[in-house]
């Protein structure tokens, strides 16, 4: 799969690119040749003005033609050139009066010449000019362009090899990390389908067994089915965030009012785990944002700090600002250190510092990832520390409503 994109990129981007060098050389070429052409027409006017033939390198002629259209007396002048009076003749009869003033493209015994041509007194002034050098100018020009061109299609496969290499990698990044999702997300869904299957089984064996003698079983398939809803709910919000359907709805919050009251709904559950708790609120805070998802990030950081805190060890959850008046959330437990390798993976889908202890602590890798993807819906960050046994985290939102702050 990655080969095949790859190469399509590749080959896509090398003609993209060949047609973008051969455009630029054609556009160049063209742009010098219209500009020789227009110095000889410049030097034609000019000449047509002064009834005389400017200094320069470039062969001209001028003469007077007739109301027929033939050479009117010996009024010729050259420079840099020495045509016959019957090459003249020639020349003035291809001649193509369409106005008071005609200007063209002569040829005459392999040679080209520029011509402009002015009514004047029932005749017309008229003045040439060699153009050959123009002639030689446009197949230089060509010859260029083409071998440009082809030098171009050689010296662009490397830079199109690197460039195909740059631009496919975050492609290939997402691609394994989707393959990856999907693999760790059957392996989860996995467990408790088993378990439910096999205990919905030893029930099933038993018919006439009471309800009270099938509780271990029961108990055990109601387990399972709270883990699987729970999975489920957190793959579904994590797969609407990668489709961009899920859109905060922001509110102007008494933010401390309302992790105070988070916390001391949970503070009875905490304790009766064996765990201390206390928080600290900087009252007045004030901060708009989506009540509800909040709420979900917070209580995703204190659920795995009391996951991960020992029987006896102490939670600490602490509400303030940042010198930028930025809101701050930081919750921090003691408990075993993470491993300095650790603390950007542990944002990661599925990833467990120790995952032989997964089923132990009920988390399926994905909570952490939630409550960073719920950060960033409101353009704030989570960072992960761990020094002297204390794990802390600290959440970083948007600006406070300023005007409410109080000291």
């Amino acid at each position: 799969m990655h080969r095949k994109l790859r190469s399509r990129f590749f080959i896509i981007s090398w003609i993209l690119l060949l047609i973008l060098l051969g455009a630029i050389c054609t556009g160049v070429s063209f742009y010098l040749y219209q500009s020789a052409s227009d110095e000889t027409v410049k030097a034609l006017r000019l000449a047509a003005e002064m009834h005389s033939l400017p200094d320069g390198s470039r062969g001209m002629a001028s003469f007077r033609l007739d109301e027929n259209g033939s050479l009117a007396g010996d009024e010729i002048r050259q420079r840099h050139l020495s045509l016959s009076r019957e090459t003249l003749s020639a020349l003035a009869a291809e001649i193509d009066f369409t106005g008071d003033q005609s200007i063209g493209k002569l040829e005459q015994d392999g040679m080209q010449y520029r011509y402009l041509s002015v009514l004047q007194n029932g005749g017309a002034w008229t003045v040439i000019a060699e153009c050959s050098q123009e002639q030689t100018l446009a197949k230089t020009l060509r010859r260029n362009s083409i071998l440009f061109t082809l030098l171009g299609a050689i010296l662009l496969i490397p830079v199109c090899a690197v460039l195909t290499k740059w631009v496919s990698k975050p492609i290939e990044k997402a691609w394994e990390q989707q393959n990856d999702f999907v693999s760790d997300a059957t392996h989860e869904l996995k467990t408790p389908l088993t378990v439910i299957a096999t205990n919905t089984e030893a029930v099933m064996a038993n018919p006439d067994a009471t309800i009270e003698s099938q509780e271990k079983w029961l108990d055990s398939i109601q387990g399972e089915t709270t883990r699987m809803a729970g999975l489920v709910a957190d793959l579904l919000f994590l797969a609407k965030i990668d489709a961009n359907e899920i859109h905060p709805d922001p509110e102007e919050l008494e933010i401390s009012d309302m992790l105070e009251e988070m916390c001391m709904e949970r503070e009875s559950q905490i304790f009766e785990e064996g765990h201390m708790f206390d928080y600290e609120m900087t009252p007045g805070l004030r901060y708009r944002g989506d009540r509800r998802l909040i709420r979900r990030m917070v209580e995703v950081l204190l659920e795995n700090a009391e996951k991960y805190t020992p029987e006896g060890g102490n939670i600490r959850m602490v509400v303030n600002r940042d010198r930028k008046m930025h809101l701050r959330i930081v919750i921090s437990n003691n408990g075993d250190p993470i491993p300095p390798e650790a603390l950007q993976k542990i944002f990661e889908r599925f990833y467990r510092v120790d995952p032989a202890r997964s089923r132990d602590t009920g988390g399926y890798g994905l909570g952490l990832c939630v409550a960073k993807s719920i950060a960033e819906l409101h353009g704030g960050t989570i960072t992960a520390t761990s020094e002297n046994g204390i794990n802390v985290f600290t959440v970083l939102l948007g600006e406070l409503q300023t005007e409410d702050v109080k000291s």
